[in-house]
């Protein structure tokens, strides 16, 4: 009986060993499964920040092409104004050297001799008495009609008989060194002679009539 008692303890043993040998390989199993597991959610990580770098890279590119643009635009509309800037010194520069206005060139206004600002001696200004009263302007002397002496010392009225100028143009001399009085010849600090045309006269009225023509 002892044989078959043996023989029971090894068919045990075996079951036993079987047993454990299955359940060692389904650790292994488990094991391996975990291993692909973690493997394929380092790969999927790995993946992840692969395309997120891919993703930052490309928003720089862009960012960066965004900030070139955004400066070239800057580059362009400072060009322009630099450009336009340009334009209007030599708009400025050109009226400048374009012929003065008929009044500033014949008169020379504003370009008064050093001595029509010395005073006199006496402190008082430079002008002289007025001339010798005249009924009409001696040749080639223009005639200022409708005039009035202004603040300055200048002439305002409308011009006759001056090839610079069209008949009965409203015009203001620079000013002048002779007291204004009708009927007398003015001369300005730069030489120029003009005839001061009696009020009331009929070339007053022309050059009224001229004038409200013009306007």
């Amino acid at each position: 009986g002892n044989a078959q008692a043996k023989k029971a303890a090894e068919a045990e043993e075996k079951r036993l060993a079987a047993i454990e040998a299955k359940e060692e390989a389904a650790e292994r199993s488990a094991e391996l499964a975990r291993q692909r597991k973690e493997e394929a959610e380092e790969k999927r990580q790995a993946a992840a920040e692969a395309a997120q770098f891919k993703k930052e890279q490309q928003e720089a590119k862009r960012a960066e092409a965004a900030e070139a643009a955004q400066l070239k635009k800057e580059e362009q509309e400072a060009k322009r104004a630099e450009a336009a800037q340009a334009k209007a010194a030599q708009a400025e520069q050109t009226v400048k050297q374009a012929k003065p206005g008929a009044t500033i060139s014949l008169f020379g206004f504003g370009q008064k001799k050093p001595e029509d600002d010395e005073p006199a001696a006496g402190g008082g200004t430079t002008k002289q008495k007025s001339g010798k009263v005249l009924s009409a302007a001696p040749r080639g002397v223009p005639t200022i009609s409708s005039w009035k002496e202004n603040r300055d010392g200048s002439v305002s009225g409308f011009i006759f008989g001056s090839p610079n100028f069209e008949e009965g143009e409203s015009v203001t001399t620079s000013p002048i060194v002779i007291d204004a009085a009708d009927g007398v010849v003015v001369q300005t600090g730069s030489g120029s002679k003009y005839f001061l045309e009696p009020k009331g006269n009929a070339q007053a009225k022309k050059a009224a009539e001229a004038e409200e023509k013009r306007l």
